[in-house]
């Protein structure tokens, strides 16, 4: 067993969010790195869960972040299964996001949200191209379950580096990442 492999299984095995490990190779030849392992994913949900029926929500894990687990607690309910933390319904209504820490050089960077109203966001706080529609980091953001059943093309691609998270939003329905649920507190919180 690859050493790297071992690593991931032993901190999967620690952590209490339900999860499946695969593998997939990155074409040399392409540009974009990650997309073969995400789309992998991908076909994986689509194949193994069942929509209408299971909930559930999808994160897209990135190897260069942590994670808080009240990120995960937070789009958490009381679920009805009798097997403790498996199959979670979770709060995601569509897609959710929260602000990450240390990216870009920086503390935090995501969403910041009025401060009368924690439920609207009302501008990203990004370093890289923060006017992008989608001005999110992979580990911030969260979608429904349904929606990766609803757009079944939807894919990552090879093609449009440093945008993959919007390329995805953008099939799954989303017009720009203001449409997301901000967590975290209002986005006060890096998650």
């Amino acid at each position: 067993m690859d050493l790297s492999f071992r690593a991931v299984t032993d901190v999967r095995r620690r952590c209490p969010v339900p999860s499946t490990q695969l593998c997939a190779t990155s074409q040399k030849s392409r540009f974009i790195k990650g997309s073969n392992q995400r789309n992998e994913g991908l076909n994986w949900i689509r194949n193994y869960t069942h929509w209408p029926g299971q909930k559930g929500v999808v994160y897209f894990a990135d190897d260069d972040n942590t994670y808080d687990p009240r990120v995960f607690e937070e789009v958490s309910v009381q679920s009805t299964c009798t097997i403790p933390n498996a199959f979670k319904m979770r709060k995601t209504k569509r897609g959710s996001t929260w602000p990450v820490g240390l990216v870009g050089g920086r503390v935090r960077e995501g969403c910041v949200t009025d401060e009368r109203d924690p439920t609207k966001i009302i501008s990203f706080d990004a370093t890289f191209r923060p006017k992008r529609k989608f001005p999110l980091d992979m580990a911030g953001f969260a979608v429904n379950l349904e929606l990766i059943h609803r757009y079944r093309q939807a894919a990552f691609d090879y093609v449009h580096k440093n945008e993959q998270e919007g390329w995805l939003l953008s099939q799954l329905g989303f017009n720009n990442a203001y449409e997301l649920e901000p967590k975290a507190n209002g986005c006060s919180e890096v998650r």
